[in-house]
């Protein structure tokens, strides 16, 4: 888990030497303060664990109300 470009998002990058996808790794990027670009996004991410499942983890973003940013209608 990493926060670097401030989206929520979540992905299997990794391939082994012989270019299969590692299927037990999941990389997760966190939101972020974006002061840069005027908003701020800081959120959370929930995660949760369940041996029994064969993810065993699963991710949810939720929004924090006070941290939304509107986007004005075109």
């Amino acid at each position: 888990m990493h926060g670097d470009s401030h989206y929520f998002r979540m992905d299997k990058p990794f391939l082994d030497a012989q270019g299969r996808r590692l299927e037990h790794f999941t990389r997760v990027e966190t939101f972020d303060d974006n002061q840069g670009n005027g908003t701020n996004d800081v959120q959370w991410i929930k995660v949760s664990v369940n041996p029994r499942s064969r993810e065993v983890f699963s991710y949810q973003p939720p929004i924090v109300p006070n941290n939304r940013v509107a986007v004005p209608a075109p």
